[in-house]
Order: C-alpha cells, then sequence, then structure tokens
C-alpha cells in the first residue's frame, strides 16, 4: 500500500529549529539530490584533536552562531557542470506539522533570492512538487 505523499508548492515557508529560524523561505529544487543551505561566515577549527566547523548564519533579521561536532565535506555538482567541495551538515527542517532530519550543503547564497534549497532526498517518499503554486502549506 502507497503511502499518500503531501502536496507542496515551489516555495514554502520553513522552520530550522535548532538553528533558532522561525520562518524562512525555502525554494524546493526537484533537479538538486541535496539540500543547501546559505551561510554568512564559516570557519574549521581544532579542539582536542577534532575537526569543529563553526558556522554562522544570517537569515531575516537573525544571526546565528552553530558549532557543529559531526560534518563531513562532500563534491557538488552544478547545473552547469561545475564542482566544487562543500561541507555538509544535519538539522531538522519543519515544514507545517512535518519534521524531517535534513542534510544540507553549506552554500554562501547571498547572490541568490533564496537562502534555502530543499532537494530531492528531502522531498523523496514524503512530498509532491506542484510547481504553479506557493506556499500551499501555509
Amino acid at each position: 500500500m502507497a503511502i499518500a505523499k503531501v502536496t507542496i508548492g515551489r516555495l514554502e515557508y520553513i522552520a530550522l529549529p535548532k538553528l533558532g529560524v522561525a520562518r524562512v523561505h525555502a525554494k524546493m529544487d526537484t533537479g538538486a539530490y541535496r539540500s543547501a543551505l546559505h551561510y554568512q561566515k564559516l570557519n574549521l577549527r581544532e579542539v582536542d584533536g577534532k575537526e569543529e566547523l563553526v558556522v554562522t548564519f544570517a537569515m531575516g533579521r537573525k544571526r546565528t552562531r552553530m558549532v557543529f561536532k559531526r560534518f563531513s565535506r562532500v563534491t557538488v555538482k552544478s547545473s552547469t557542470g561545475q564542482r566544487t567541495d562543500r561541507f555538509l551538515i544535519s538539522t531538522p527542517v519543519r515544514l507545517n506539522g512535518f519534521t524531517v532530519n535534513t542534510q544540507f550543503t553549506l552554500f554562501d547564497r547571498s547572490d541568490m533570492k533564496y537562502q534555502v534549497l530543499l532537494g530531492r532526498k528531502f522531498m523523496r517518499g514524503r512530498f509532491v512538487v506542484d510547481v504553479a503554486r506557493k506556499n500551499v502549506l501555509g
């Protein structure tokens, strides 16, 4: 028996509770495998012989500085074929009544309209995107 998927629009408001972000517009990107999240600043440091990733996020008027002890590095291929190395972190995303632990690559999206992209890995098995609509879940 197939599980019913929830229809969402090409843009939806989400929350990133662990990052202290109550509401931010996210673009659904069915062409991207992973999700991407804008960062303002990041530094890699070593504490007690282990690497930590220190990231400053700025979404709307909210600035949050987070330390990630668990992260990895991945190579991402853009739609133009360019490959870039990015850090990969995991954090919960709340979309209406749904909370999904989601992997994000960190990318400077300051010159782009939306600070959050949600990719196929986030949507798979849960959501169907109606590209003609926005903010379906409110």
